[in-house]
């Protein structure tokens, strides 16, 4: 009887927001049992080389990819993942460096309101840990393991929080300490991805596109029309929720959403390696699996491409 094999199409390493190397991240798929992964960094290329010769030396699939972070309006991000990008490509290259600068700003007035809001949290600590650019999984990270804001932290969550839950309440658009940047568009992003020959694909709706309200899960879809009209390839169906319950209402979402359509779908579990912005690698931790045939569609559409 043949294996089935399983993939991961969102994961982070040390060179945007994740904790460990692109030899590590791909020796742990390894261990993990996957077939296949894509690197998607926030806003930079510099994993892919090293991921791919790792990945044909262990036999573990690497795809080409980024995570591009795609402005609407102060309170509102979209992340917009590309797959098969090319990473010479001149016009996303000269972007990415200039977005870069951009996430350096940002992160330093981020940490200027943090301490106006009482928190110590020192910039020089977070690019200790950070390695590559500075993201909100490496400040929240720094801010909660400071023992200096344990008891402000637990006044106000009630208990220190997961990095997750401080990056929604803080580093969010729309949060406490926020701080908005120059990013893409939704519409840059695409083109940029479409320019570099890639897929344009939308990453967890389910967080940005959704909310809690009381017991339900209220889901906001105009973006996502909109996002096709600009020329959206697929969108991000099987990514987590806080529970199982939650998690199974999005994905029976998403699936019709990318059905109505015809969007390629795809999934992933936004692995980071440390703190709580993701899950584990495969969702090793989680009930959700992401089967190989999604890497082969996603395949069938680039070809048809070119």
């Amino acid at each position: 009887m043949k294996k089935e094999k399983f993939i991961d199409l969102h994961t982070h390493t040390i060179f945007s927001d994740g904790g460990l190397t692109p030899n590590a991240l791909v020796m742990r798929a390894k261990d993990a049992g996957l077939s296949a992964i894509s690197v998607t960094d926030h806003d930079n290329l510099l994993a892919m080389d090293v991921a791919i010769l790792k990945g044909a030396e262990l036999g573990v699939e690497i795809v080409p990819g980024i995570e591009l972070t795609a402005y609407v309006d102060e309170t509102l991000d979209l992340h917009i993942l590309g797959y098969f990008i090319d990473k010479k490509n001149r016009p996303l290259n000269e972007r990415l460096e200039y977005f870069k600068k951009q996430r350096e700003i940002k992160s330093k007035k981020v940490v200027d309101n943090l301490k106006e809001l009482g928190y110590k949290i020192d910039y020089n600590e977070v690019k200790k840990i950070a390695r590559g650019t500075v993201a909100a999984p490496h400040l929240a990270y720094v801010l909660i393991n400071n023992s200096a804001n344990s008891e402000k932290l637990t006044k106000e969550f009630g208990e220190l929080p997961t990095t997750g839950i401080f990056i929604r309440d803080y580093l969010a658009a729309g949060g406490k300490a926020y701080e908005p940047r120059e990013a893409a568009t939704p519409e840059e992003a695409i083109n940029l991805i479409h320019g570099a020959g890639g897929l344009a694909v939308l990453a967890h709706p389910c967080w940005n596109l959704c909310a809690k309200v009381g017991s339900k899960l209220v889901f906001d879809d105009q973006w996502v029309d909109r996002l096709v009209k600009l020329g959206l390839d697929g969108i991000e169906v099987w990514a987590h929720r806080e529970n199982e319950k939650d998690t199974e209402k999005a994905v029976a979402h998403y699936e019709k959403l990318a059905d109505k359509y015809k969007l390629i779908k795809t999934g992933g579990s936004d692995f980071h390696g440390f703190g709580s912005a993701g899950k584990e690698l495969g969702f090793g931790d989680f009930y959700l699996k992401v089967p190989y045939e999604i890497l082969e569609n996603l395949k069938s559409k680039v070809k048809k491409i070119d």
